[in-house]
């Protein structure tokens, strides 16, 4: 028969639960350094003109791409010098004028 301390396993239980309240708030301070990180590379003005690489890293599209379209006058742009820039109206024109574009039809080949 084993006999049980219930002060023994008191403690054990309250030493877990601080154990587990430490680790918690750890994470806490770390999940608000992260966000306290990414707050100040946020760009603060809202009228701040996006990079071809920064619009396709939020658009999920090569800045190449982006270049080229804008350069050939398929989308909203501004540009200073050789250097392409977008406005957040620019993104927002992309995007819908990306909904109503048809997608292509794909061409079925036929062996010979």
């Amino acid at each position: 028969m084993s006999t049980h301390d219930p002060l023994t396993d008191a403690a054990a239980a309250d030493a877990a639960t601080v154990s587990a309240a430490a680790e918690l708030a750890s994470a806490a301070r770390e999940l608000a350094d992260a966000v306290r990180a990414l707050a100040e590379r946020a760009p603060h003005d809202p009228d701040a003109l996006l990079t071809a690489e920064q619009l396709g890293d939020l658009l999920r599209l090569s800045p190449r791409t982006l270049k080229e379209q804008a350069a050939a006058g398929l989308i909203p742009h501004r540009k200073f010098g050789k250097h392409y820039r977008f406005s957040r109206d620019d993104a927002a024109e992309i995007v819908r004028l990306a909904r109503k574009t048809p997608m292509p039809q794909r061409r079925e080949f036929r062996a010979a």
